[in-house]
């Protein structure tokens, strides 16, 4: 009986510790799960304060100052009340606007040297992306044919920005403040009644031809696929038949949301994640031009372009400038800040073929936004203008770091 009895409480007692080991497994994986998941990332919670304990540079010093110098006059021409946000901690326009000539002059005075790394590590409040490790994609100029009236051989339009394409300020409009997933900024079209309702789509405007004669073609090309892909980049140069070459940049959207045609490759079974690239993606739609329609159609984002003298232009009006340049999330990063970044770039051999990745780190500047770019877990790198800068950026997909810098305010 008494064996019994003792049998039956050790059952119990096994039992209790049992069921107590699965409320503590379950309550750890809530609060991991709880940790990791961010219902919205805001320009608070998107940077950690943290410390760097090494830095190296290998790139062009003078490029370097001439992207500070491109953030220096766009800090010039905000509102003097503009704030911005590292993390938890604010900073003012006077004191970013230091924080960079700080930066710019020590590294005139000192170069890309041991010396300067110490100083700004000293010096330097780090803040690092909440997401910890940051994947890095490529983006370039583009180099297109074209022509500034419609051929046989030109016939695909390069859009101006339509009077009728008009943004809403939701933010603007306090009914709508507390209701949380709605977007910042809506894109419509300004009917004859008044009424705005969603701008045409890829679709309506290549396929249906929705702006065709409306005396809104800035450029005629002689490429779909090239022309595809200057939507994306955001900037390029148009070649003439002549010679000349005229900058085109980006001047406006239509406001539908940007959806990666690569990702409907890998859908329907063409390529892998792994496999894909710019370049593939190129390959595959000159092999298969019948499927091109249907492919870009996928994207419903659409994007008008402006001339400009100088450039690329990035999202801040200044331009960008290679391998000092990043683009990220317009809404949750402080604008023109130093960055320290740290990836790997992919490496070519003389047939054009990945034969290895190298270490990548060093300083650039938040200059520039993206579609694609969206959350603290993306950063696009600005490589330049070229058939190089095109393979790098084309091939670029690496996870990295990403760190925002200012000078400390007691320093």
């Amino acid at each position: 009986m008494f064996i019994k009895t003792d049998i039956i409480l050790h059952m119990k007692k096994k039992h209790i510790l049992f069921i107590l080991f699965l409320f503590f497994l379950i309550l750890i994986l809530v609060l991991i799960i709880k940790k990791m998941a961010v219902s919205e990332w805001t320009s608070v919670n998107s940077l950690n304060k943290t410390t760097v304990k090494a830095i190296s540079d290998n790139g062009d010093k003078e490029e370097l100052i001439r992207s500070i110098d491109h953030s220096l006059n766009y800090i010039k021409k905000i509102p003097d009340d503009t704030i911005f946000q590292f993390g938890s901690d604010k900073y003012n326009k006077n004191e970013m606007e230091g924080s960079l000539k700080d930066f710019r002059t020590e590294l005139l005075k000192h170069g890309l040297s041991e010396k300067f790394f110490r100083f700004v590590r000293e010096n330097y409040n780090f803040y690092e992306a909440a997401t910890g490790k940051v994947l890095y994609t490529g983006y370039f100029e583009a180099l297109l044919k074209g022509s500034m009236e419609r051929t046989e051989q030109y016939k695909y339009p390069l859009y101006r920005k339509p009077l009728d394409l008009v943004t809403i300020e939701l933010s603007r409009f306090s009914s709508l403040k507390n209701i949380k997933g709605l977007p910042k900024l809506l894109r419509g079209k300004l009917n004859e009644d008044n009424r705005i309702t969603p701008y045409y789509s890829r679709s309506e405007i290549d396929s249906e031809k929705a702006l065709l004669n409306k005396d809104l073609e800035l450029i005629w090309t002689n490429n779909p696929v090239d022309l595809f892909f200057l939507h994306i980049q955001g900037s390029g140069i148009i070649e003439l038949e002549g010679g000349d070459k005229i900058r085109v940049n980006y001047a406006g959207t239509n406001g539908h949301p940007y959806r990666a045609i690569g990702r409907f490759l890998v859908e329907k079974g063409i390529c892998t994640y792994k496999d894909l690239s710019m370049q593939f993606i190129k390959k595959y739609i000159k092999e298969n031009p019948d499927e091109a329609e249907e492919i870009f159609n996928y994207n419903p984002s659409y994007i008008f372009f402006r001339k400009v003298e100088e450039g690329p232009v990035g999202s801040l009006g200044v331009p960008v400038t290679p391998y000092r340049s990043i683009a990220t999330d317009k809404y949750i990063f402080p604008k023109g800040s130093i960055c320290y970044i740290s990836t790997k770039l992919p490496e070519f051999d003389k047939n054009d073929s990945i034969s290895g990745r190298t270490e990548f780190s060093g300083f650039a500047l938040n200059q520039d936004t993206g579609g694609a770019i969206r959350s603290p877990g993306r950063a696009d790198l600005f490589t330049g203008n070229g058939k190089k800068s095109e393979l790098t950026a084309g091939h670029l997909k690496e996870e990295g770091k990403l760190y925002f810098l200012i000078k400390k305010k007691e320093a």
